[in-house]
């Protein structure tokens, strides 16, 4: 199985079987993945994107790493503390959209920088990847943020979103 590492964070794909776990039975998913949980919970929202996600999944479970949700885990805290969402194989212009989630005890704290950061230099070396794509809520100021300082450049807008992308 793939992982990415930085100092602090593990990044983890997840295949059918752990994704639907995560959906399903968090508890059983810390224990298959060896990671612990304080209170991580799904919210409805969440939980409706992660079934979405799923369906990807199964559609292509050979290239599921470019549907899933990747679960982002604390090295020193050993838990997940959110997660990042492929949206798809690259399209004809070479852009993956990507979307992520940080739990809320967890926020603040850098860790959704970090993963973004290694989220898309990951991307940008694979084939087919010349730009990584994030959309965000346009009050969502700390999704915002976390774009920027990971370098992304806002590049289009609609009425309720923000686009950036990095290259």
């Amino acid at each position: 199985m793939i992982e990415l590492s930085t100092k602090r964070l593990r990044l983890i794909p997840l295949n059918a079987k752990y994704l639907e776990l995560l959906i399903n039975e968090e508890k059983t998913l810390e224990i298959e993945l060896s990671v612990s949980s304080k209170e991580t919970f799904l919210d409805e929202e969440l939980r409706q994107a992660l079934k979405f996600r799923l369906s990807k999944v199964l559609e292509d479970e050979e290239n599921y790493i470019w549907y899933t949700n990747w679960v982002i885990v604390s090295k020193e805290k050993n838990s997940i503390v959110g997660g990042i969402m492929l949206k798809g194989q690259p399209n004809e212009q070479g852009e993956v959209v990507i979307g992520y989630y940080t739990f809320p005890q967890y926020q603040g704290k850098g860790y959704m920088t970090e993963a973004v950061r290694m989220m898309k230099d990951w991307l940008l070396r694979q084939c087919n990847v010349k730009y990584v794509i994030a959309d965000a809520d346009k009050n969502n100021i700390a999704s915002h943020k976390v774009l920027q300082k990971a370098g992304a450049t806002l590049y289009s807008e609609s009425e309720e979103l923000y686009f950036w992308r990095f290259e």
